[in-house]
């Protein structure tokens, strides 16, 4: 694992294969300050992952958005409101670094990994609208995004959990540490997306088309299961 700055080692990178066995991929992960309307990112990380020598290559970062934590949110990722006000950094130049590297990926046909991406896309999207760079945010609404979460449900035929860790165990990739911590999250959803790319290379990329439409077929079998069981419903359509 190496520390520097993602934009310098994105630049280096060169134009990438529409091959989800070989491409590098950029990881992504945030923790929050909440997970309703309105709250923002405290904590986000990028992780540039090299298939052929399989290093990566992080980026932290530790944000100060000036609005209190939740405490439920708190409890998930230890986060404090004395510790984020003390060391954040400033909230606009992370979020502009953070979707600049990812937009910089993408122009390098290096797909975005993110577990349940459409809580951490929506999140940087929302934030960056908030500091005044709706221009960012309009073109984060274009990626070529790869969710871990929608091919764990698109190709393991199971019951129970979905949790980042329950599908990590399914599909034999072995954890890195504790769980909720932004890096720590990035590269094990790397990981996973990895391992089921190893046994799936038939999968074709871009994979948004594909992505969106096992969603729908599982939004679908949820919804009816929901409706018989009183349960809460999901959206129809994936978001991304």
């Amino acid at each position: 694992m190496v520390v520097m700055d993602i934009l310098e080692e994105l630049e280096k990178v060169p134009q990438q294969p529409e091959d989800l066995a070989s491409c590098d991929l950029l990881g992504f992960d945030t923790e929050t300050t909440g997970l309703g309307p309105g709250s923002s990112i405290i904590s986000a990380s990028l992780v540039l992952r090299d298939r052929k020598s399989g290093e990566d290559k992080v980026a932290n970062f530790l944000l100060n958005p000036h609005s209190p934590i939740d405490p439920g949110a708190a409890a998930v990722n230890g986060f404090t409101q004395e510790f984020v006000e003390k060391n954040g950094g400033d909230q606009k130049e992370g979020l502009e670094k953070m979707a600049k590297a990812i937009i910089l990926a993408q122009l390098k046909g290096i797909p975005l990994v993110a577990y349940n991406a459409k809580f951490d896309v929506s999140m940087l999207e929302s934030d960056l609208k908030k500091v005044g760079r709706g221009d960012l945010a309009e073109k984060l609404s274009r990626l070529s995004v790869l969710d871990p979460l929608v091919f764990d449900r698109a190709l393991s035929r199971r019951p129970g959990k979905r949790k980042l860790e329950n599908a990590m165990e399914w599909w034999g990739v072995s954890p890195r540490g504790g769980y909720h911590d932004a890096q720590v999250d990035t590269q094990a959803a790397l990981d996973l997306m990895c391992a089921i790319a190893a046994c799936h290379p038939e999968i074709p990329l871009p994979a948004m088309e594909w992505q969106r439409k096992e969603y729908g077929k599982w939004a679908e079998s949820w919804n009816r299961w929901a409706e018989e069981k009183g349960a809460r419903k999901v959206e129809e359509e994936w978001g991304l």
